[in-house]
């Protein structure tokens, strides 16, 4: 038997590094994403955000955390 990756799930970092995603969310599963970046291309399709840290690491945001960060500011 042979096992091979079949795709990525980007799940929702939360609201900051503090406080985890209240909605445990993950960006919908797509049969023709495999790869992380189309995964994430789907996700802001979906309306969610990404945020660059220092270190070039990407934290992903989903609708919800998108829109009560927005309002926190």
């Amino acid at each position: 038997m042979t096992a091979h990756l079949i795709g990525y799930e980007v799940a929702c970092n939360g609201l900051s590094p503090e406080a985890d995603c209240p909605d445990s969310a993950a960006v919908r599963p797509r049969f023709t994403s495999r790869t992380v970046h189309q995964v994430r291309a789907d996700g802001r399709a979906d309306g969610w955000t990404t945020t660059p840290t220092a270190s070039g690491r990407l934290l992903d945001h989903c609708p919800t955390c998108t829109d009560t960060r927005k309002e926190t500011r």
